[in-house]
């Protein structure tokens, strides 16, 4: 007869940047995003990991300071809690600011649930001459306690042993001692046949934590309610929170030692970079310098990409005889492929940089930086963290503004995100400024993404005197402290989105050059298909000085704005196929100001098909994805037109 095999379900809780999404991805071998900054989680992941004969279901909730509130975040991890009760909680916490993330272990606690505390970062903890005693700390919580490193993997056999052992654990609630009138309301709402953990979580929620059953239950617990409203200036949800600080900060005073202050150096770098005067221009300052590296640096690899993919073209052209396989294979699949693979190495390091700046705790800061300037634009800088995350992709940047409590705020982050200049648009960018704006392509691109961010502010701007709001959110800030970034999540960073970089030109990319080719190269005699319909549009962007062959390439750009660059070199075709024969021919076909007006279109006009899908999906509406659409064009030809014009007068 066969073993069965067991199987447990572990969730991960804990504080927004805790370390809890780097703990995951190493007892899962799984890759999430991670950032210095909260906010990277937004909804559940799970991955899975075998232990010891033991299958063990770990899943990923997003970060929450607490289970009584209604954000997003927190009813997604509250709900999963209540559904689908896991086997265990791994709940952790940052060992820097232990106060702050024991206030939700409390809630666990207080709730009955089977939970395993792990303290990250304490090697940060240990630097600043702190420590903590996890022996006492575990004896005064009744519940198992280890130390944990996001950074490194020694930890994990002893942290799956301790899952292990504590699978099933005794369940005892823990029992704070609450001021004498809450104490009060609280058993009257237990008379009711509610939990104590449920009559907690009513009081802070003021009524809307947990659903009562009857008239009976809600009249005796409105009245327990206004009762201790009547005695108290302080709101009930205060009064639990000075329960819970007090046992926390006992527990604390028996385990750990006192924090030393911020060390010279951080405190230096916070004054530079969250000064009202300095912090803009030094975020600007790190921003040019970002897209200057990443096309100064990544235009050396680039090249011998371009080599090797010129060697390959002439190998195939050369060994094959003529006929349309040849003409495909080297017109097609090499010059659009090839032609999109060289800006791999800027694609890289400029994901390189974002995750740099994240991991190293200066993103969170910049967010707190703007949040007076976005408060002025209808958000705030809970924003920020979804428009940084756009840099990359656009979809799940849209994903993340989920976090975002107040309908407006959320509405008008996902209408504005396809304005921060997406990676899929970095290739337009390098080519074209390599081929007009060689001398000051870096600070060309640079122009690029701060335009993007200035239309974006300007759009936010005008919806929020269009869009009524229901009612505010108080923005509250973590400034995680400075980080030296981990080696390893950096490269993990990395190497995922050049892997997705190539999956889309072994995707996408690869079809649509094979499409453009093919209207491009039929009929074999007379006007190619792609052409006559090139010539058929080109009227509505001639004012801009585009041709037909900027005419399609924009046109094909709807599907994946990467395919634009694969289409400028399969309809720029010459008898060079290197991208010096590209830059050639497009140098004599477009003026520089036409250039860099088709930057321009390029950066503004509508999103992808999937940006438009997840537009669709989040807002649960085709209104808004067709607004997203509509701006777009509309930004998109004006704006590139108005920098026609101007452009004409300078070049």
């Amino acid at each position: 007869m066969l073993e069965t095999t067991r199987s447990y379900t572990i969730a991960l809780i804990g504080n927004p940047n805790c370390g809890k999404t780097s703990l995951f991805n190493q007892l899962t071998g799984a890759r999430q995003r991670t950032g210095n900054m909260a906010g990277v989680t937004v909804t559940s992941r799970e991955g899975q990991r075998e232990w010891k004969g033991v299958d063990f279901h770990f899943v990923d909730l997003p970060g929450i300071y607490s289970l009584a509130n209604s954000r997003v975040e927190e009813t997604v991890a509250r709900d999963y809690l209540s559904d689908t009760p896991p086997d265990l909680i791994l709940n952790v916490l940052d060992a820097n600011n232990l106060a702050r993330n024991f206030a939700l272990t409390t809630q666990l606690m207080e709730q009955g649930l089977p939970v395993v505390i792990a303290l990250n970062m304490l090697d940060e903890l240990e630097k600043q001459g702190h420590a903590v005693d996890l022996d006492e700390l575990s004896r005064g919580l009744i519940k198992p306690v280890i130390g944990s490193d996001g950074r490194s993997n020694a930890h994990i056999p002893a942290l799956l042993d301790l899952l292990l052992e504590n699978i099933p654990q005794q369940i005892d609630a823990l029992l704070i001692s609450y001021e004498p009138h809450l104490e009060e309301a609280i058993v009257s709402l237990e008379s009711t046949g509610l939990e104590r953990w449920q009559a907690l979580r009513w009081l802070e929620s003021a009524g809307e934590g947990v659903a009562l059953q009857s008239d009976e239950q809600a009249r005796i617990s409105n009245q327990a309610l206004k009762l201790l409203s009547s005695r108290h200036d302080e709101s009930p949800a205060e009064m639990v929170a000075e329960g819970r600080y007090g046992y926390i900060h006992g527990l604390l005073h028996k385990s750990s030692s006192e924090h030393q202050d911020q060390s010279a150096a951080d405190h230096w770098l916070d004054r530079i970079t969250l000064n009202r005067w300095l912090g803009i221009p030094v975020f600007v300052m790190l921003l040019w310098l970002m897209f200057e590296a990443t096309f100064t640096l990544g235009s050396y690899p680039a090249d011998w990409i371009d080599t090797a993919v010129c060697w390959i073209g002439g190998q195939v052209g050369e060994w094959m005889p003529e006929s349309l396989l040849k003409d495909l294979l080297v017109e097609g699949l090499i010059a659009g492929v090839g032609g999109v693979l060289i800006f791999l190495p800027n694609v890289v390091l400029l994901f390189f940089f974002i995750a740099l700046l994240e991991q190293s705790g200066y993103m969170a800061r910049a967010a707190f930086l703007m949040d007076n300037l976005m408060s002025k634009i209808g958000l705030h800088g809970k924003a920020f963290v979804p428009l940084v995350m756009g840099f990359g992709c656009n979809v799940p940047a849209i994903m993340s503004a989920r976090t975002i409590e107040e309908p407006r705020a959320r509405l008008i982050t996902i209408l504005i995100n396809p304005f921060m200049s997406c990676s899929a648009r970095l290739p337009v960018y390098v080519l074209l400024a390599g081929i007009f704006f060689a001398e000051s392509a870096g600070t060309v691109l640079f122009a690029m993404y701060m335009l993007g961010i200035l239309v974006a502010f300007s759009v936010a701007a005008i919806l929020a005197r269009t869009i009524p709001a229901q009612h505010d959110e108080t923005f509250i800030m973590e400034l995680p402290p400075w980080r030296f970034p981990s080696v390893r999540s950096m490269f993990l960073h990395v190497w995922d989105k050049a892997g997705d970089f190539l999956h889309k030109i072994g995707g996408v990319i690869l079809v649509g050059s094979i499409l453009i080719w093919l209207l491009q190269s039929f009929p074999r005699q007379g006007t190619p298909w792609l052409e006559q319909l090139g010539h058929f549009v080109a009227p509505v962007f001639s004012p801009m000085g585009f041709g037909w062959q900027e005419t399609v390439a924009l046109l094909s750009g709807f599907i994946a704005k990467e395919v634009i660059a694969a289409s400028l070199v399969v309809v720029y075709h010459t008898d060079m196929s290197d991208m010096a024969g590209l830059q050639a021919a497009m140098g004599e076909n477009l003026a520089p100001a036409s250039g860099l007006a088709l930057m321009v279109f390029t950066l503004l006009y509508m999103p992808c098909l999937a940006t438009i899908a997840t537009i669709r999906r989040e807002t649960g509406s085709w209104r808004w994805a067709g607004t997203s659409i509509m701006m777009g064009l509309i930004l998109a030809w004006f704006g590139s037109w108005l920098v026609y014009n101007i452009a004409s007068i300078w070049m």
